[in-house]
């Protein structure tokens, strides 16, 4: 059966002709006006299994998880910096960045799910799910709302009807690593480009002043995310060993790392950002820019 609605609320009633604990695969068998729909999702068919780049709201929470407001908790005062433009009575344009103070309610993140999707043979693939009551059907109804989100329809396959060799389950690493050379300023800055284009106007300015304070600061080389990692840059300090994390978010936090890159770099973003590996993180404050600029300087004091 094809399943062609908007989204799923309810997985369960497609799942009637499987018993508990059976194997299946949510796939889409494609058509050739698929693949450019695919491609922006950064999904293509030569390519290992690929989170998809988060577009909308499917797609968001299987990358970036989502935040569930408690208003069963007081509420916390919080600050949000925006960009601003004014013109005084000269008629003089005057730029900069702001904070406000807002009293809101306490938020938890909902961590992702993190689904991969591959393509073999001309047929979209989920990862091999299970029919099992204990995980409430939570990734069931990700990956088929994902797949609804990307192409407006989806099948349920059991093992028996999907190929006799299995998807590739090995995924591809969610980041492009920028060497230094010739083309690494004009591929970092069409990357920022793309990220800030995406953003609400009184972000732009924000965001950009980050990402080209953390450029002047002359890292060995760059990092750009791709897959679930879309919008984060990391600039790496290799005399210092130091892996610095800047992502596309505002009011969000900057996070510095020591040790093996290639290992983190195989790290999901939940591992990544789960507040347990990392060097130091850095509050987007209004003392960020001090902030971060000190971390870099006495590291390198402590190498030296």
């Amino acid at each position: 059966m094809t399943i062609t609605r908007r989204r799923i609320i309810n997985p369960q009633r497609y799942l009637y002709a499987l018993h508990p604990g059976d194997k299946f695969y949510i796939a889409v068998p494609l058509e050739m006006e698929d693949y450019p729909r695919l491609q922006s999702y950064g999904l293509l068919p030569e390519s290992p299994a690929r989170i998809p780049i988060p577009q909308k709201a499917a797609t968001r929470m299987n990358a970036n998880g989502k935040w569930k407001i408690r208003k069963d908790l007081p509420k916390e005062e919080r600050f949000f910096e925006h960009d601003y433009h004014i013109v005084d009575w000269h008629g003089t344009d005057h730029y900069g960045t702001c904070w406000q103070s807002r009293w809101c309610y306490q938020r938890e993140l909902i961590p992702p799910t993190e689904l991969a999707f591959i393509i073999e043979d001309g047929v979209l693939y989920s990862p091999l799910l299970e029919n099992a009551d204990d995980n409430k059907f939570t990734c069931i109804k990700a990956a088929m709302n994902i797949a609804l989100e990307m192409l407006g329809r989806c099948e349920v396959w059991t093992v028996e009807r999907s190929p006799a060799v299995p998807p590739v389950k090995q995924s591809e690493v969610p980041w492009e690593i920028l060497r230094p050379g010739t083309r690494i300023q004009d591929d970092w800055a069409q990357y920022i480009d793309e990220i800030i284009e995406r953003k609400p106007k009184g972000q732009q300015a924000v965001i950009r002043n980050r990402h080209e304070h953390l450029w002047h600061m002359a890292p060995d080389f760059c990092v750009l995310g791709s897959q679930n990692f879309w919008g984060y840059v990391v600039y790496g300090f290799t005399a210092l060993n130091l892996f610095v994390f800047e992502s596309n978010e505002i009011n969000n936090a900057t996070y510095a790392f020591r040790g093996d890159w290639e290992a983190a770099s195989k790290l999901t973003k939940t591992e990544v950002l789960s507040g347990h590996v990392q060097e130091a993180r850095v509050y987007h404050s209004d003392k960020w820019y001090e902030n971060t600029r000190k971390l870099i300087a006495d590291l390198g004091k402590g190498v030296a």
